[in-house]
């Protein structure tokens, strides 16, 4: 433990010798590395303005330009339950020159975007070293100079291994994933009964905004009275939906609009009738993946009617559609970048 502390007091000393006995002249100063980043994480993952705010905060100046002839490229995407990110450096000409792997066992995109950020940073301290090395010396001084050596120890942080690999094409793009799928579910006071439902579904999704479009079809149901008469209905709606998302848990508002079909049974004159149906709400979401593209997403929504209707049947009414309606499902869908 003694030598251990003495060598850490030896490197702070060392280095203020050099300082102090060379020359202004002689100083050296640290390489600037530029490069481009190109950033696409996994919804509910840190911006990319956070993620540069992690690399400039470690290396106090901001090594990302839009004209810069090598590219960075970082991606944070779904393993599973966990997550997965790589770091890929490119050489101009689009060469892949090195790339480094960073599962997360926990899940936590903060903790995962932190610990590549402060990879990348050190990863480019040591390019502005390496370049700094490779300069040609300056011509010899007239006067002789003692030369104090300094030994430089770099930080004990993770490095990013450079190594070469066979070239793959690049399947990163900017802008948002798409997620496309299908779902079931129960819904309550659509109805005169619990019925079930069908969907179809497209959404759009960023790091913490989605919007969806979905198509929805209730499943026929039949209400008798104790003389055998009743009726039959169907609904067909179209919904949009406005979503916040944080990790993978979602918030959204959701609109619909469609038809809703009702027709007579077991009476002497049956007739079909049907009505505009317009509902407004909220749902609550939480999705797990499988994989990088597969979602299983359980949904839980609070409706209510801003049309109403009533079904009657020999001139006397029978149904009135509630003002208030709920639904609980579950979806299936693909992502797509």
């Amino acid at each position: 433990m003694r030598r251990a502390a003495r060598h850490r007091l030896l490197y702070p000393a060392v280095l203020m010798l050099a300082v102090v006995g060379a020359p202004r002249g002689a100083r050296a100063r640290t390489a600037v590395v530029a490069t481009r980043l190109d950033y696409v994480a996994a919804p509910g993952c840190p911006s990319v303005t956070r993620f540069e705010a992690v690399v400039v905060g470690r290396l106090g100046y901001d090594p990302f330009r839009d004209d810069a002839p090598d590219r960075v490229v970082v991606r944070i995407d779904p393993a599973g339950k966990m997550l997965e990110g790589r770091l890929e450096w490119h050489a101009p000409g689009e060469a892949v020159i090195g790339e480094q792997s960073f599962p997360s066992r926990t899940g936590d995109c903060d903790e995962l975007t932190r610990a590549m950020g402060f990879a990348l940073a050190l990863q480019v301290q040591l390019m502005a070293a390496t370049a700094e090395e490779n300069r040609a010396p300056p011509p010899a001084a007239t006067t002789a100079t003692a030369v104090v050596p300094v030994s430089v120890v770099p930080p004990p942080t993770t490095q990013i291994a450079v190594e070469p690999r066979t070239s793959r094409p690049d399947d990163g793009r900017h802008g948002p994933s798409v997620l496309i799928g299908a779902g079931a579910s129960a819904g309550f006071g659509l109805a005169s009964d619990p019925v079930a439902l069908g969907r179809l579904f497209v959404a759009a999704a960023w790091p913490h905004v989605a919007v969806e479009l979905a198509g929805e079809a209730i499943a026929p149901s039949t209400t008798h009275r104790a003389d055998g008469a009743g009726f039959s209905q169907e609904e067909f709606l179209a919904s949009l939906a406005g979503c916040g998302v944080r990790s993978a848990w979602s918030l959204c508002a959701v609109g619909k609009i469609g038809e809703l079909r009702v027709a007579g049974q077991g009476v002497d004159v049956p007739l079909t009738a049907s009505g505009l149906m317009l509902q407004a709400g909220v749902r609550l979401t939480a999705s797990h993946t499988f994989g990088h593209r597969t979602y299983i997403i359980g949904r839980a929504e609070g409706l209510g009617r801003v049309t109403q209707g009533t079904v009657t049947l020999d001139g006397m009414s029978v149904w009135t559609t509630p003002r208030f309606a709920a639904l609980l499902g579950i979806d299936v869908g693909v992502r797509f970048r």
